[in-house]
């Protein structure tokens, strides 16, 4: 684990409305973390605050940041506004209600729903990140850039921990897959593996097209790819890949 971490919890009267954001540092293993708190009605959207809590980020150099899924309990601190060992008196919604929610793991589980759950926390917590001023490197500032290369689905990435199915997908496009795969594609040219990809795409920039528009046609042929690997139920054939890719520059 690299230090330092940042950690973001939210706060509220109930799980649907944040009034208080928590943010730690945690500077190593066995440090203390320092922690500084915003509270407001509009402590979530105020440009401010989120002025501020990026700065409070980056001033402590914190590598990665991490946020909690949702509202964790209610804004009051137990030994200050109310007595150690109660509950809330001021937040009933929470009563009885606080604390780790442990998953029953006896119940039936679909690994590609799972899968899919966690795809969404991901680039919503990378996404919600970055508007707070988190910085990012490596495959995570990749995925934020195709996500910011897409101004069509802004207000979806501001709710994607809430959207069903239905309202994800835009025009016959699954927004979350095609971005996915626009970031495998910025992760293959940046490895050079295999090193095609980025010739392919400098290669559709010499014809005319936009860097973006170039990454959609390496898209394409990799998602055809991996239409196959799933429908056939075999490995991927990188082979084919390139040769796919070769194509397209003829």
């Amino acid at each position: 684990m690299q230090y330092p971490i940042a950690t973001v919890a939210y706060y509220g009267p109930d799980d649907k409305t944040v009034t208080k954001i928590a943010v730690g540092i945690i500077e190593s293993e066995d440090a203390k973390p320092i922690v500084r708190r915003w509270s407001g009605p509009d402590v979530v959207t105020n440009p401010e605050v989120r002025a501020q809590i990026g700065d409070f980020i980056q001033s402590h150099g914190a590598r990665h940041v991490a946020m909690s899924d949702g509202v964790l309990g209610c804004p009051h601190e137990e030994g200050i506004d109310f007595p150690a060992g109660q509950e809330c008196p001021y937040c009933p919604f929470w009563r009885g209600k606080q604390g780790i929610q442990v998953k029953d793991q006896a119940q039936d589980t679909n690994p590609y729903q799972e899968m899919r759950v966690l795809t969404r926390q991901n680039m919503h917590l990378i996404w919600e990140s970055a508007q707070l001023g988190a910085p990012f490197t490596g495959e995570k500032a990749r995925l934020l850039k195709a996500m910011r290369e897409h101004p069509e689905y802004y207000d979806l990435w501001e709710r994607l921990d809430e959207a069903s199915d239905e309202e994800i997908e835009r025009d016959g496009v699954n927004p979350i897959l095609h971005i996915t795969v626009h970031s495998i594609i910025e992760n293959q040219i940046a490895g050079r593996e295999p090193k095609e990809v980025r010739q392919v795409v400098e290669a559709l920039a010499r014809q005319g097209a936009s860097r973006h528009e170039a990454i959609h046609q390496v898209g394409a042929v990799l998602s055809e790819e991996i239409y196959y690997v799933l429908k056939e139920n075999r490995p991927f054939d990188e082979a084919s890949y390139v040769r796919k890719l070769q194509e397209l520059v003829r």
